[in-house]
C-alpha cells in the first residue's frame, strides 16, 4: 500500500507491519479503514491507539516497508495530538512494531476471554459464544448472503469456521472445562 507523497495535514501517516491473523483482525475491529485511501484511522481514545500514537517517531520521508511473509503492511493515519507534529510522516522502530503486535495480540486475548466468561455467566453455549464473538468483532466480512456469490459465501463460511475453531481451542486451553461451577484461568 503506497504512502501518499504528501501527508494529510490534519493527521500524520505511519506504516507498520502487523502480524497476519488475530492481531490484524483486531486492528480492523478497533480502527475503521478509510475506503478511499485504505488507511486505518487510529484514535488515541483506546489503549492500543494511544500506544500506537505515542510510539511513532517523526521522519523526513515516508517509510517504505517491503512485503514480509506472515505480515501485512498497514498505513495508519495517526490522530492530531500535541505530542505529534501535524502533517508529518511518522515511522516506527523495529522494536516498537514488535511491541504493538504483542499489545494487539494480548488485547485481543483479553477481549475474547472477557467476552467468553460473560457468555458463560449468562448461560450461553460455548459454541454460540465463540461464533457470536467472531461475528461481533467483524473477524469475517459477515455480509448478507444475497450480496455474495455462492463461492465467496462458502469461502467466508470456511474462514469463519476456522477462526471459531481456533478460538474454541484457545478457550479450552485457557479455561478448565472440567469444573463447570467455577471457571478458573489455568
Amino acid at each position: 500500500m503506497p504512502i501518499p507523497s504528501q501527508p494529510n495535514f490534519a493527521r500524520s501517516c505511519a506504516a507498520i507491519y502487523i502480524d497476519n491473523g488475530f492481531p490484524l483482525d483486531y486492528l480492523r475491529y478497533l480502527f475503521p479503514v478509510d475506503k478511499e485511501s485504505g488507511h486505518y484511522a487510529v484514535s488515541s481514545s483506546n489503549t492500543v491507539g494511544g500506544m500506537m500514537t505515542y510510539l511513532a517517531q517523526p521522519s523526513l520521508t515516508p517509510a517504505y516497508l517491503p512485503d514480509k511473509q506472515g505480515k501485512t503492511v498497514c498505513i495508519l493515519d495517526l490522530p492530531a495530538v500535541d505530542a505529534l507534529p501535524r502533517g508529518q510522516w511518522m515511522q516506527y522502530g523495529r522494536d516498537d512494531m514488535v511491541r504493538i503486535n504483542h499489545v494487539l495480540s494480548d488485547c485481543f486475548d483479553l477481549d475474547f476471554y472477557r467476552y467468553y466468561l460473560k457468555g458463560i455467566q449468562y448461560g450461553y453455549e460455548k459454541k454460540d459464544i465463540v461464533e457470536t464473538y467472531v461475528l461481533s468483532r467483524n473477524l469475517v466480512t459477515g455480509e448478507p448472503f444475497d450480496t455474495l456469490h455462492k463461492r465467496v459465501f462458502r469461502k467466508e463460511m470456511d474462514i469463519m469456521k476456522h477462526k471459531v475453531e481456533q478460538l474454541r481451542r484457545k478457550a479450552k486451553y485457557f479455561f478448565d472445562e472440567s469444573d463447570t461451577n467455577s471457571i478458573q484461568p489455568r
